[in-house]
């Protein structure tokens, strides 16, 4: 009998989650293999009979992936320059907001020199993740961070050359954060993306709480320079890390160098956006990140300004966010499980938006009843904003082809990184016209028609998606 051709694996958006990239062989249909078939009965019901077990398999236990040795290096390395960057972002904070005779300026321009390079050059940098191994771009990249560091002690009391080094860490963060995205499909051969996607987030919330204290409690016991040396101590550790790693120096595209940089990036772009569900992500990812940036923006001056939390509740509050966030990400793959992506982040923005919406009257319970409503909120609101990157990442990680890998997540990275600095300028201005609480709430009730147009298109997407790849695999002639 010949071979039934079949559409790509782009089921995520509709009524269930679609086998994952690599399913074990053993639980393939013998005709079609881990794909969705387009057409054919026969195929369809040996599809209905695999798809339970590879769908158990998508979502890989958190304790089994820990036990990979080669996964176990690369998250090591990673949480070792991750918590470079908490200890660098809260060292530089202290340093022109205690050293400058203007800080609030200086402050906000250290936040803006962090986060440009990877909003501007995300999408340079995705051709070049696409030809250049990832262990090339993440230990050059942390060994330039590990200098730029060091540098950082000399300029520590001139603004402007600190500016400098800063914006060009941004550059080599950016560099990082792309191959490191990229990589994750390499790292987890056997194993379900969601799962590492899921600690890689969580781990990065964690840090982004025990980063700053800790960066905190070198500066109370130390200097600022020992503490910069601590920092560049962190890259050299995450440099060796991958150094280390075999699989990293695989070249993502085969003799992708032989197309020019230029047009490498334009068919790579084009070649992503015809993908229907990751052009739908693209869609989806601008209201959500806006709000997103809006509610960091206003996260502490509702806790500090508004709540008006004594130093150690406002702690409070901030772990109770942050745990909230870990548990989200944590959650994120068995739901996954169940649960299309596209119905997982309908139902997670929805809750992130019932989350702003309750911020109402936790202030006159905050006044009745003291801090436990407000670490209530606190918990549910990281929940929602952790658990909705679960599914865009693992939907941009598992519908990418795997030639436009670099270029994809290059260009969503600059999309979303973009669309919060716009959510948090917008936020400034909100919170100065309405109020912070009326801002934030206004946030919430915009979100909810978003999470139900999620819900409505989203099998759309889908559908669009398996007809295109049923278009292009059916025979010619």
């Amino acid at each position: 009998m010949p071979r039934i051709p079949c559409s790509g694996r782009s089921t995520r958006w509709g009524s269930g989650s679609g086998p994952p990239e690599r399913a074990p062989r053993k639980w393939a249909c013998p005709r079609v293999g881990p794909r969705l078939p387009s057409r054919g009965r026969a195929c369809a019901d040996s599809f209905r009979r695999a798809r339970p077990l590879t769908r158990e398999r998508e979502a890989t236990p958190v304790l089994e992936l820990l036990k990979d040795p080669t996964y176990i290096r690369y998250w090591l390395a990673v949480v070792a320059s991750f918590l470079g960057d908490a200890v660098t972002k809260i060292t530089l904070i202290y340093v022109v907001a205690t050293e400058t005779e203007r800080p609030v300026l200086y402050v906000s321009l250290v936040v803006v020199a962090q986060l440009l390079p990877s909003g501007m050059l995300g999408v340079f940098v995705g051709p070049l993740a696409d030809r250049v191994p990832a262990r090339v771009l993440m230990v050059a990249s942390d060994l330039v961070r590990a200098v730029l560091a060091l540098l950082m002690i000399a300029v520590r009391d001139e603004p402007l050359p600190l500016l400098a080094l800063i914006l060009l860490s941004g550059i080599g963060k950016a560099f990082f954060e792309t191959a490191r995205l990229t990589a994750i499909p390499l790292i987890v051969r056997g194993h379900g993306i969601p799962t590492a996607v899921a600690l890689f987030q969580s781990t990065s919330h964690t840090l982004n709480l025990v980063g700053p204290a800790l960066g905190g409690l070198l500066l109370a016991l130390g200097s600022v320079p020992a503490v910069f040396v601590v920092d560049a101590a962190t890259f050299v550790a995450s440099a060796l890390l991958l150094g280390s790693m075999a699989v990293l120096r695989e070249v993502p595209v085969p003799g992708g160098d032989r197309e020019p940089y230029w047009r490498a990036l334009r068919t790579g772009l084009s070649g992503v956006l015809a993908t229907p569900s990751l052009r739908f992500l693209a869609v989806v990812l601008v209201p959500v990140m806006l709000a997103l940036g809006l509610f960091t923006t206003n996260l502490n001056s509702q806790l500090l300004n508004v709540f008006r939390l004594t130093p150690f509740d406002y702690g409070l509050a901030q772990a109770a966010f942050g745990a909230g966030s870990v548990a989200g990400a944590l959650l994120g793959p068995p739901l996954v499980r169940r649960l299309s992506d596209g119905r997982l982040l309908s139902w997670s923005v929805a809750l992130f938006g019932a989350s702003l919406l309750l911020l109402a009257p936790t202030g006159p319970l905050h006044d009745a009843v003291g801090i436990t409503p407000v670490l209530l909120w606190c918990l549910l609101s990281g929940l929602g904003s952790g658990l909705f990157q679960v599914p865009i990442a693992h939907t941009l990680l598992g519908d990418l082809p795997a030639h436009l890998r670099g270029r994809g997540v290059g260009l969503f990275n600059s999309l979303m990184v973009n669309v919060t600095v716009l959510g948090a300028l917008l936020g400034a201005v909100t919170a100065d016209l309405t109020g912070i609480t009326a801002s934030l709430t206004l946030t919430g009730v915009l979100l909810l028609p978003a999470a139900a147009l999620i819900a409505v298109t989203g099998p759309r997407a889908a559908i669009s998606a398996r007809e295109t790849s049923a278009t292009a695999a059916a025979p010619k002639g």
